[in-house]
């Protein structure tokens, strides 16, 4: 039984990373990323160094 808990676990483990990684791989596909989905200091940065470019 205890053997069955423990594959029911791995598979569900496995199974979610390879969801994280499909959508990840999708995303990446349609020219984004995770890090898209939130403002971060390095964007900011991106943003601030890119103006002072123009």
């Amino acid at each position: 039984m205890s053997l069955l808990i423990n594959l029911v676990i791995a598979a569900a483990i496995v199974g979610f990373a390879g969801y994280e990684i499909y959508k990840s791989v999708k995303r990446s596909k349609g020219g984004g990323c995770n890090a898209c989905d939130y403002q971060c200091d390095t964007k900011e940065m991106l943003k601030q160094h890119s103006s002072k470019l123009n």
